[in-house]
């Protein structure tokens, strides 16, 4: 097995978020100097299969190779076929949320654990957000409406209480949207789906098949 060894960054990232590291799980295809990935280049495992269980602190979050945490008696989902092996891509349908339907035929849904968030062009997104205003001090959180993302032909909703994210600094908690549109290339034909969403849904990945499953 290769590492990259990293000598010199810039920005702060790794001060801000405190890891060590980073375990490239995309495909071969998108490696840096095509460098075999983790689980390409790990002989020792004949599942290759691996699974992400997102928490909110102070909860731990982890992640199981091979398989998935059977003891949760979590029940399958769905199990999605990959569309284009880069990232974890399927096929994505819309976007529902306060407006109406979003179409986004000709796009990718990038599942990501690497992305803290959802995100993808305003095209998109600002129609699907108009009007969804987020409380810095948390209020009305009740009342803020039902985002549904939907892949092949099923659908995952997300309430208020899963796109909403709310820090803590200093003892004193803030909220802030989970779901944003950036100006992005009209080339890039990819939502990045995060973990905002793989905190609700437990997500399963698996380059035996090409697969990636929801619980």
């Amino acid at each position: 097995m290769s590492f990259g060894e990293i000598q010199k960054v810039k920005g702060s990232t790794f001060l801000i978020s405190q890891m060590d590291g980073i375990i490239g799980l995309g495909f071969d295809s998108i490696s840096v100097n095509s460098l075999p990935t983790f689980m390409s280049a790990t002989d020792s495992i004949t599942d290759k299969s691996f699974a992400f269980y997102m928490k909110t602190n102070p909860e731990t979050s982890y992640m199981t190779i091979p398989g998935h945490d059977e003891s949760l008696g979590l029940k399958e989902i769905f199990t999605h076929k990959v569309i284009e092996e880069t990232y974890w891509n399927l096929d994505f349908i819309s976007m529902t949320g306060p407006n109406g339907v979003i179409e986004t035929a000709g796009y990718k849904a990038a599942i990501d654990s690497g992305t803290s968030l959802i995100m993808g062009p305003n095209t998109l997104f600002a129609p699907l957000l108009d009007g969804i205003v987020v409380a810095q001090d948390c209020s009305g959180l009740a009342d803020l409406p039902d985002i549904t993302l939907t892949f092949d032909s099923i659908d995952y909703v997300l309430t208020a209480d899963d796109y909403v994210l709310k820090e803590t600094i200093l003892s004193q908690t803030q909220c802030i949207m989970g779901i944003m549109g950036a100006d992005l290339p009209a080339d890039f034909k990819y939502v990045i789906v995060g973990d905002v969403f793989m905190r609700k849904f437990p997500t399963k990945f698996n380059k035996d098949d090409s697969t990636v499953t929801f619980y």
